[in-house]
Parts: C-alpha cells; sequence; structure tokens
C-alpha cells in the first residue's frame, strides 16, 4: 500500500495563506511522489474560510499533481456518519469525512486542530501543524 497524508480546512488554510510549512510539505510530497488527498468537504470548508486572495493560490494548490480530492460519496458519507455517530462529539461533516479517509486507508492527517479528530477516532495518525 502506497502512503500518502490527508489535508484537513486547516492544512489547506494554511497553504493558501503561503505557510512555510506546508510549502515545504508540497516540496517534499513532489520529491518523494507522496499522494496527498483533500477530503472535498474540507476543501469547501477551506474556500469558504479564505478571501478571494487566497481563494485563488487555493485553486492553483488544487491543481498540484500528486493531489486528488476525495468526493463524498454515499459509502464515504456513510462511513464517515456512522463514524460521527459512535461518539458524543458533534463533530461537522468535515471532520467525519476527514476521519473516515484516514482511518479507511491509514494515512496521517495533516491539521492544526488535532483534538477534534482524535475525538472521532482515537487512534488517528496525526502530523500537527505549527
Amino acid at each position: 500500500m502506497i502512503g500518502g497524508r490527508i489535508l484537513d480546512t486547516t492544512a489547506l488554510t494554511a497553504a493558501a495563506r503561503g505557510s512555510l510549512y506546508m510549502q515545504a510539505l508540497l516540496s517534499i510530497a513532489h520529491q518523494r511522489v507522496i499522494p496527498l488527498l483533500v477530503p472535498s468537504t474540507a476543501l469547501s470548508d477551506a474556500y469558504a474560510g479564505l478571501k478571494p486572495d487566497a481563494g485563488h493560490a487555493l485553486s492553483a494548490i488544487i491543481q498540484f499533481p500528486l493531489l486528488t480530492v476525495a468526493p463524498l460519496d454515499e459509502a464515504d458519507a456513510r462511513g464517515a456518519g456512522i463514524l460521527r455517530s459512535n461518539t458524543a462529539s458533534t463533530a461537522s461533516t468535515t471532520a467525519g469525512h476527514v476521519a473516515y479517509l484516514a482511518a479507511a486507508r491509514q494515512w496521517p492527517v495533516i491539521t492544526g486542530e488535532p483534538d477534534r479528530l482524535r475525538a472521532l477516532y482515537p487512534d488517528i495518525e496525526l502530523e500537527d501543524l505549527p
């Protein structure tokens, strides 16, 4: 199985705002051919939270060749919903989608909000944004 990384909303907004950490991560992903997965729900939330100029930067980032946008299809929606229903958390659909994809693929999530994902899936592997 090829390992990769999942980018949540906080990682996407950090990248669009010019985070040096995210620039380095994208560069390393390119050099080492590490796939990056972006849940479509996280992408939507990132666009909603960005000003237009940063939204343009995010549009460019999404064109990165090793980046794939994961749709919220019926199977993922069911899995994310079940994951959310198994906790006392009032997690968002996006958090459920991110955590579900991480659980299904056993890939770490790049995030600035680790506690919200651990509440859904305690065994999740996370890489915290600085």
